[in-house]
């Protein structure tokens, strides 16, 4: 009797454990260390390599500055490795190309500190790119003082504040919008990870960003970015659990449907060693990305630092290596890729209050009366307060003549923002007086004359009641609203260019070439792909990528669809050609000298000899060579 009591209790145990059990989720299939290795083996031998050091100085230095970076990172934290000539290499590259994106400036920067380079390159960009471009340029600077460089733009605990404070409602980064993306927060998690347990406030962001994560986690196990399960995004992930000490093949968080974001990410491994971004077809961006997450996969079981802590390489004091030297800098010595980007005021920098403010490129002094002068990129601005309360900076070394230039300090980001010129502000002021707006007062008299004409026959009628005339006077009411609130412009009113006058020149073009051998979704889209060739347009100090599209579209008549909110422009379609057309990953991106920014065209400040390119692509841009 006691025996079969004793019998009905393990039973009852075993089948709760094995209950509690079946509950945790486990991963269909796990790899080893040694498979991990293999599978990095084969992405050299993708890349036509039978050794790391062949690939080093065989195709990797060959493409320095293009293709090359973060195979040199993943290579530089994976194995005992000689860079030299991919250093020289990408040095020399660097010396003939003048680089103003400042995510760009800080990838080369990071694949110089993981070689062991001490080119000045490296300190210059800490000094002078750091949050030139948006977020990602903060999570790569973030990447470099986690390395032991300093900045004269950001201390690393004001550079973690900036971050924490963009992080969004609902959870997770993103570039732009108002939601969080997958892979933006992921590659945030990575720049985080060192100061996990560290900072109260970074810790609890990283939890809600593991949480938020594994929330969006789909049922294959992988991730969606840009409505498109992907490669990528999973790698991205990958590289964030690893960092943060989080195995991704057995976290209960990161497995669905038995299958974890690891097995998701090589299920997109190809035959030949490479990987696709979608679909069967290899993709160099794809292959490159399961690379570094496979090396980072590899340091975590290994008990190393996350991917790009460089804890290999001693930092030694910076030199002139190589021709370049500090010319290193891409031509900027503004710390930002655009107008006032990049100018930090003085509770960013290290420096302490009182005395010279040294954060980013400026200087600040003072004039007789007191007041504050900071000198930006050359110019000299008088702090000062407009009508409106807010801060501005005005020009006080303009030329006898010309107007001032204000610009408006920003006290959510920190930073100035380029403002309007006086005589801009006046002609704005003044816009219903003239041009589109003129109308108005018109149109309102005529909506009263007309009112008041319906309420002399409604008189003459007889009609004495009281509703007819107040119906009377709320149509005209809303009739007088509707011609406040809207302006209508007349063909010729809105494809009037702007006047040839501006500080410098640009240029601009727009095409379609990845759709060239495509199925055309409409015929405004010429045979060539070319809707407007390499053009010349002048531009002014403060104006940005978008404001020379306006330009150009109302100099040759090209139809744009802005769909986005004001001061955050989004092109949705481009003479009849429109996001989606072509696919869930197909729309039209903006390049700036060979680079894409990471802010939108209305942030995005443009310099005198700027080449713009609006492209229109399949593949979130993995098809714009």
């Amino acid at each position: 009797m006691v025996k079969n009591k004793l019998f009905a209790i393990l039973l009852c145990m075993i089948t709760l454990l094995c209950g509690v059990l079946s509950a945790v989720p486990v991963s269909a299939q796990t790899y080893t260390v040694a498979q991990v290795q293999s599978l990095c083996d084969g992405i050299v031998a993708y890349n036509g390599y039978h050794s790391a050091q062949d690939f080093i100085d065989g195709y990797l230095s060959d493409n320095a500055g293009t293709m090359s970076e973060f195979y040199i990172l993943a290579l530089s934290q994976s194995g005992d490795h000689d860079f030299s000539r991919y250093e020289n290499a990408l040095l020399s590259y660097l010396d003939d190309h003048s680089v103003a994106s400042a995510t760009s400036r800080e990838k080369y920067a990071l694949a110089l500190a993981s070689v062991g380079s001490t080119d000045r390159y490296i300190t210059d960009t800490a000094d002078e790119a750091i949050g030139g471009m948006g977020m990602m340029s903060l999570v790569f600077g973030l990447h470099l003082l986690n390395n032991g460089y300093t900045s004269r733009l950001y201390s690393t605990d004001g550079l973690l504040s900036e971050i924490l404070s963009r992080e969004m409602d609902e959870g997770g980064w993103a570039v732009m919008g108002s939601w969080g993306d997958v892979d933006v927060t992921a590659m945030t998690l990575q720049a985080l990870a060192p100061h996990y347990g560290g900072r109260g406030d970074v810790t609890d962001a990283i939890d809600r960003a593991i949480t938020w994560l594994s929330e969006r986690q789909l049922d294959s196990g992988g991730f969606k970015t840009m409505g498109a399960e992907n490669c990528e995004s999973a790698a991205q992930v990958v590289m964030a659990l690893s960092a943060l000490g989080i195995d991704a093949q057995v976290d209960g968080r990161f497995i669905k449907n038995g299958t974890s974001v690891m097995e998701a990410m090589l299920d997109y491994r190809l035959s030949n060693g490479g990987f696709s971004h979608t679909g069967s077809d290899g993709n160099a961006t794809a292959t490159v990305e399961v690379f570094c997450a496979l090396t980072a996969y590899r340091r975590m079981r290994y008990g190393q630092s996350g991917f790009y802590l460089l804890d290999h390489v001693n930092h030694s004091s910076p030199s002139d290596k190589g021709a370049g030297g500090s010319g290193h800098s891409g031509g900027s010595q503004s710390g930002g890729d655009s107008g006032s980007r990049g100018n930090a005021p003085s509770n960013r920098s290290d420096s302490g209050s009182g005395g010279a403010d040294n954060s980013g490129d400026s200087h600040v002094e003072y004039d007789s009366s007191g007041n504050r002068i900071i000198t930006i990129n050359g110019q000299r601005f008088i702090e000062s307060t407009n009508a409106a309360g807010e801060k501005v900076t005005v020009n006080v070394s303009e030329t006898e003549g010309r107007p001032r230039e204000t610009r408006v300090f920003s006290d959510e980001h920190g930073d100035f923002q380029s403002g309007a010129t006086e005589d801009t502000a006046l002609h704005a002021a003044s816009a219903d007086e003239s041009g589109s707006g003129g109308y108005k007062p018109y149109a309102i008299l005529g909506v009263v004359a007309v009112a008041g004409g319906v309420c002399a026959v409604l008189y003459l009628l007889k009609k004495r009641n009281k509703k007819h005339y107040i119906a009377v006077a709320v149509i005209a009411a809303a009739g007088i609203l509707f011609i406040l609130l809207t302006n209508f412009e007349s063909s010729e009113e809105h494809y009037q260019p702007q006047e040839a006058e501006g500080d410098f020149t640009v240029t601009l073009s727009i095409r379609c070439d990845t759709i060239k051998d495509l199925e055309k979704k409409n015929n405004m889209v010429p045979d060539n792909c070319i809707i407007l060739d390499t053009t010349e347009f002048t531009a002014s100090s403060g104006d940005t990528v978008y404001d020379v599209l306006q330009n150009a579209v109302r100099s040759y008549r090209i139809l744009i669809d802005n769909r986005g909110s004001d001061g955050a422009a989004y092109i949705a379609g481009i003479d009849g050609l429109y996001e989606f057309d072509y696919g869930d990953l197909s729309g039209w991106m903006y390049r700036v000298n060979g680079d894409f920014p990471d802010v939108g065209c209305q942030s995005y400040t443009v310099r005198e000899g700027d080449k713009i390119e609006w492209l229109y692509t399949t593949n979130i841009g993995k098809d714009l060579v």
